[in-house]
């Protein structure tokens, strides 16, 4: 099943891959447990197979673009076998959701590989690096009115530079396909992963959780130690201040500023290190 096709076998595959059903939550962390406590083969090329589609269906989304659809297939088949192995249930998302986002940077690979990997501009580079800051420090991307402001360009330029880095392609939508009979209607849980520029859903994951035990210590400190903070470091909805507009909402010199900020990190990092330990 997992060799490569060609066009000539396409619709013979198609059929094939339309005979295996798709496992519901509670199959899919059975499967995915037995793979990573008994590295069971039967268990791995049950959650492969049932996801093959998944594949077609992205696939398809990256024709036109130099590659065959059968190309497009392997590249994303990999991808998938790739998601497999670095799956771990016990994070509680759906491996469909953590699987699409190897599968079509397999599939983007591959097309990068077949067009030569063509330069990117100065500007899909400039933009490449804001977006990855954004998502550090928001936890979301950016729209790109966000990225026309934060470059100071214009948003058609920022636009078209995007087009450079990865074909516009949304994942929030249902798996059917009215062309092909074997693709069945299904719904992918989805949001916020809609981009090969996203990290893969184990770091946003691992990200939460770290904010979440960050907001849980702040709350430990006194409620102007936690203002301070959140205000200079922009979190919990406020934007970045710096020490001086801090004074001014406070109405307290930008040195008192500095040295709560400075005692409000020594407790922070106090609270932190008793929760490790």
């Amino acid at each position: 099943m997992f060799r490569s096709i060609d066009d000539r076998r396409l619709k013979q595959y198609l059929e094939e891959i339309s005979r295996y059903s798709i496992l519901t939550k509670e199959e899919e962390f059975d499967v995915a447990r037995k793979i990573r406590l008994k590295k069971d083969e039967a268990a791995e090329e049950r959650l492969i197979c049932s996801n093959l589609r998944i594949v077609v269906f992205i696939a398809k989304k990256y024709q036109k673009q130099g590659l065959a659809l059968s190309e497009l297939i392997n590249a994303g088949n990999e991808g998938l076998i790739h998601a497999v192995s670095k799956y771990d249930e016990r994070k509680g998302y759906r491996f469909n959701t953590y699987s699409v986002w190897w599968i079509k940077r397999a599939i983007y690979n591959a097309i990068n590989v077949e067009r030569g990997l063509v330069r990117k501009s100065r500007l899909a580079r400039r933009i490449q690096g804001e977006i990855k800051k954004f998502i550090q420090h928001n936890g979301c991307e950016p729209t790109v009115d966000d990225l026309a402001r934060l470059l100071n360009v214009d948003k058609d330029a920022v636009s078209l530079a995007l087009g450079e880095l990865i074909p516009p392609y949304s994942l929030d939508e249902t798996f059917e396909d009215s062309e092909n009979p074997y693709i069945e209607s299904v719904r992918l849980d989805i949001k916020g992963a809609d981009n090969l520029l996203s990290p893969p859903p184990d770091v946003i994951f691992k990200k939460k959780i770290q904010k979440e035990k960050l907001m849980k210590a702040l709350s430990k400190l006194e409620t102007r130690e936690q203002e301070i903070l959140k205000m200079n470091f922009g979190l919990d909805e406020y934007e970045i201040h710096s020490l001086e507009d801090i004074s001014r909402t406070m109405n307290i010199t930008r040195e008192r500023v500095r040295q709560i900020k400075e005692n409000a990190l020594r407790k922070l990092k106090i609270v932190l290190s008793r929760r490790r330990s």
